[in-house]
């Protein structure tokens, strides 16, 4: 799954994660080994050496890039055996970390790591750091802050997603006279009501700039205004101005351009990643952009032009600002091979090792000193990335707080804005009625 932490993959993982609900018993019982392809002994052990089972969500590419990291470790070392197990999706995993079969490592979605370490699934990591002098600081701080609950380690990334580019058809620009990319938002305001022409039946044939599209990001945004979710205190901090400016700023664009005729256009416009994309279509300007996105048309020669995602005019401290969603390493608390799996995921967390996996598998490494290593900013194989690396360093990066609550304040967090932008409540009203919601689940989780 390409953006796993847009809020459009967190709903669909909402489900599952409620389910977790039943995990609150999972501490009790026997141990038991992992269970698929590869099941260890009983004892844990193959020809001697301790078997490690990796659980991963992974298919196609990214799978195959990951079995080849995993025999480069077992030809490595004569202690440990690895045995990856792909296309786990979290309901599976799950199942095997409550049902008392859980595998030694996993890697998931980063925010279930939230409601799985509130019943007991996940093992606190923050001895093994300690024990290991394993120096955190090296993890690009916000990638590692969405492996903390309640400012304890229960995991590490192992890669990172990132979104901090303005994507844009160059050709639009150049058909609308248009000689660079904005570099504030209200720049890019100016900048969409150029690239938008109706055609003749007063509908439009290409619109400038979406703020919800692909999907609503209520994460992003708050973001790009410099915003924050709670104060590390329990309190939910949804409804300050950084907030709620982020929420009015898009619906700007609803008001300039009519909300039942962006509807329209979005409806017809085509899907993002298919042959009908509206930005290799010319119908869409500029979008939200990913570091997996249009990997073979961006560049010097390509048709999608990249720049710095724009910033508030009256806030140019936020400049480089962007969201991460890393892809967490975890050690399940009912694991039978604890130490052999924390072996293991600090040899992934090695610079050779991050970097290896970023250029097979396209993706932003989590070490600081891995985004300077010429093997990557001076490869041509990975020449499409350069810019996030370089990005990747901004301290103003930031992602939304782990919690027991995580989905249900994402959840509430969508359905509000979606009303806001619609023109139903203010936003104000919109992140006033998600504090109403959440906040007396944070106080409960608080408490505990």
């Amino acid at each position: 799954m390409k953006r796993n932490t847009t809020h459009k993959t967190m709903t669909a993982l909402l489900a599952t994660v409620l389910a977790a609900a039943g995990l609150s018993g999972c501490a009790g019982g026997k141990d038991a080994g992992g269970t698929g392809s590869g099941t260890a002994s009983g004892d844990g052990k193959a020809e001697g050496k301790v078997t490690v089972q990796l659980w991963n969500h992974y298919t196609g590419d990214k799978a195959t890039v990951l079995d080849q990291m995993v025999s480069a470790f077992n030809a490595s070392q004569n202690e440990i055996t690895v045995k990856a197990l792909s296309n786990q999706d979290p309901q599976k995993q799950l199942t095997a970390i409550s049902g008392g079969s859980a595998p030694d490592l996993m890697f998931t979605f980063w925010n279930n790591i939230g409601p799985w370490s509130e019943a007991g699934a996940v093992l606190n990591l923050d001895d093994y750091v300690k024990q290991a002098n394993f120096d955190t600081k090296k993890i690009i701080p916000a990638a590692l802050e969405r492996m903390k609950v309640d400012g304890k380690v229960y995991g590490f990334p192992i890669s990172m997603s990132m979104a901090s580019r303005l994507y844009y058809n160059k050709k639009m620009f150049q058909d609308a006279g248009i000689s660079k990319p904005p570099e504030t938002l209200e720049e890019m305001f100016e900048v969409s009501k150029k690239l938008t022409k109706k055609d003749s039946k007063n509908g439009y044939e290409q619109v400038g700039f979406i703020p919800d599209y692909p999907w609503i990001d209520n994460v992003f945004w708050p973001i790009i205004f410099g915003g924050s979710w709670d104060d590390g205190k329990g309190k939910l901090t949804a409804a300050q101005k950084a907030n709620v400016d982020a929420i009015a700023y898009q619906t700007e664009y609803y008001k300039e351009f009519g909300s039942e005729g962006i509807s329209k256009f979005k409806s017809g416009m085509g899907k993002a990643d298919t042959p009908q994309d509206p930005l290799i279509t010319g119908k869409l300007g500029m979008m939200i952009g990913w570091e997996n996105m249009y990997n073979d048309k961006r560049g010097e020669g390509g048709m999608i032009g990249v720049a710095p995602f724009p910033y508030p005019k009256d806030r140019p401290e936020l400049k480089n600002a962007g969201m991460v969603s890393p892809i967490a390493m975890f050690i399940p608390a009912k694991a039978k091979n604890k130490e052999a799996a924390w072996k293991v995921m600090q040899y992934f967390l090695s610079e050779d090792v991050q970097i290896e996996y970023a250029t097979k598998a396209k993706t932003i490494p989590v070490l600081l000193s891995a985004l300077d290593n010429p093997k990557l900013t001076k490869n041509e194989a990975t020449k499409s990335l350069w810019e996030f690396y370089e990005s990747a360093k901004s301290a103003n990066l930031n992602g939304f707080p782990n919690s027991v609550y995580i989905n249900e304040y994402l959840q509430a967090l969508n359905e509000e804005t979606e009303k806001a932008l619609k023109g139903q409540i203010t936003p104000q009203q919109a992140m006033d009625n998600v504090v109403t919601k959440i906040q007396p689940k944070a106080d409960k989780a608080n408490k505990k």
